[in-house]
């Protein structure tokens, strides 16, 4: 099965799916998906795939307080890793 990123068009049917789910199971009902989480769930790559998109969701579920469901874009930021440098040059004297 290709990766979500290869499969953006399931993204939304997804998404509201998990909030469906996740929000019977917290015990809230939203009218609507603010627009700008739309629009950063379609442009995001998921690295994390499904599972990713779940957990992004359920966290969403958890602390949203009113009726229209949306997720800090923080929550989707990667920073790239950071390789210890190495800056001993061979020939230095000990």
């Amino acid at each position: 099965m290709p990766s979500l990123r290869e499969r953006s068009d399931d993204i939304p049917l997804l998404v509201e799916y998990f909030i469906d789910r996740f929000g019977k199971k917290a015990g809230k009902k939203f009218r609507t998906i603010d627009k700008k989480t739309a629009e950063l769930f379609e442009a995001y790559q998921w690295p994390g795939n499904v599972r990713e998109l779940q957990n992004v969701i359920e966290r969403g579920v958890i602390l949203c307080e009113g009726e229209i469901f949306s997720v800090d874009e923080t929550w989707l930021r990667r920073e790239p890793a950071v390789s210890p440098s190495r800056t001993a040059t061979l020939n230095a004297p000990l």
